[in-house]
């Protein structure tokens, strides 16, 4: 009988790949399902994964016909989950020995839907423990709690499907989908879903998960190409969720959420082209215009003055 299912997207990994199967290999138990997808690798990842098939039977392994990006991916691999709980493993990732089975002991001790956890920021030979953003540890909360208002981070903000664990038994299925349309930021949207519709949640101090942020190429995080600007379909999504909610509390905290990620995409507009600059900038003010102009100036309020002078120029860019 399967426990928990662990799902590993792989793109172009062959790097990282060999440190995340010793990973998983350290971590292992009879009860546990190791989900491998490749996502149509075009480096050595498939002949990697081919042999560590033969070394490691017990591992599920998936190659995409064509590259479906990492959102397909990941709901492809659900469909062969086994287990009642769920995570999830980045190959260029690590866990601690033994950060499983306490993140596993915890979700079943506290008897909620998810848990979220804090990790281990790995830049190059620097190691940061960064928290989730909740200081109630250990203990049963709401998860509409944990969207909040504007100016603050929560762990709706928090946006890492591996740290986190989730029992399927509890939350709705359809809920575990990923926008296959979104070649990044899908798990922005995702998040917010599962918090507006599941009943409890837990953060637990646990801190085995080794999240590497130095250059890596293949990262979602470093592209500079057309699927950067996904991120505005993502948090058009947000805004959908929020105001489908009826709470102008979380449209006003949705409104915030989407003036952040734009000043954050803008004040790095230097790794795109001039043509996905000028897409950016009015694509940026359309989108933000289409919040109720009461949640965007509560928003604005809370960045300092020199971002909402950039922000105030995008909102007034001609968006025809």
């Amino acid at each position: 009988m399967t426990t928990l299912s662990i799902i590993v997207p792989v793109y172009d990994a062959a790097t990282f790949l060999p440190n995340c199967l010793a990973t998983i290999r350290a971590n292992r138990r009879d009860d546990y399902q190791f989900i491998l997808i490749d996502d149509h690798s075009t480096d050595e990842t498939p002949e990697i994964i081919e042999r560590a098939a033969q070394d490691m039977p017990w591992l599920t392994t998936l190659r995409n016909p064509e590259n479906y990006g990492v959102a397909r991916s990941r709901n492809i691999a659900l469909t062969h989950a086994e287990g009642r709980y769920l995570t999830y493993l980045d190959a260029d990732d690590w866990y601690h020995v033994g950060h499983l089975d306490r993140t596993l002991a915890a979700l079943q001790g506290l008897g909620v839907d998810f848990v979220r956890t804090d990790h281990v920021r790995v830049d190059q030979m620097k190691r940061v423990i960064e928290r989730a953003p909740e200081e109630r540890r250990d203990v049963v909360l709401d998860p509409r709690s944990q969207i909040g208002e504007p100016g603050y981070r929560t762990t709706v903000d928090y946006p890492f499907l591996w740290a986190g664990m989730y029992d399927r038994e509890r939350i709705d299925p359809t809920l575990f989908s990923f926008d296959e349309s979104l070649r990044t930021a899908a798990d922005r949207p995702w998040f917010w879903r599962l918090h507006l519709n599941t009943e409890s949640t837990a953060v637990v101090d646990l801190n085995g998960y080794f999240y590497r942020k130095d250059a890596n190429p293949t990262a979602l995080t470093q592209a500079g190409n057309s699927n950067t600007l996904h991120f505005l379909d993502a948090y058009a999504g947000i805004r959908d969720l929020a105001v489908g909610s009826g709470n102008a509390g979380y449209v006003d905290k949705a409104a915030y959420g989407a003036l952040r990620i734009v000043e954050f995409h803008v004040a790095r507009r230097a790794r795109l082209s001039h043509e996905l600059q000028r897409e950016l900038y009015h694509r940026s003010s359309a989108f933000l215009n289409s919040f109720p102009p009461e949640s965007i100036r509560t928003a604005l309020r809370h960045f300092d003055l020199p971002k909402r002078i950039v922000l105030g120029k995008i909102l007034r860019i001609e968006t025809d």
